[in-house]
């Protein structure tokens, strides 16, 4: 019998070790995938606006800073410290190169175009690095 409580014990205390180590490690990586989440979900908004004809430059102007800003993190964000990766660089300058292109002023369609290549230089990336 004590044999038995002494190995669900120690069962037990190697989940809660586990699941500790397991939290630690996801925490390592929260920053990039908050990056991602936002810029994922700021293209979406104005691809969904954009598609249903509610193109509000002010909205579209805000969502373009709030790209630009967030793609000037790339780097920083999903490279290591001091890591050149040059492939990811240059997926990156197209990134931002896309998002400073989109005229948020311009009429739906040129901007559904606009917002297409943006998400055309996220899916290059993605498909190399994901």
């Amino acid at each position: 019998m004590r044999y038995l409580i002494c190995l669900v014990g120690g069962a037990l205390f190697g989940a809660l070790l586990a699941m500790t180590a397991a939290s630690a490690l996801q925490r390592r990586h929260a920053w990039p995938r908050a990056l991602m989440v936002v810029m994922q979900h700021e293209l979406g908004e104005a691809r969904e606006a954009s598609r249903r004809d509610r193109c509000d430059p002010a909205a579209m102007r805000g969502a373009q800073a709030h790209l630009t800003l967030l793609a000037g993190d790339l780097e920083r964000a999903l490279l290591a410290s001091g890591a050149k990766d040059r492939v990811f660089e240059k997926y990156s300058q197209d990134l931002r190169s896309s998002i400073a292109a989109w005229d948020p002023s311009a009429t739906c369609p040129l901007q559904a175009e606009a917002l297409s290549k943006v998400s055309q230089g996220c899916d290059a990336c993605h498909r190399d690095y994901r």
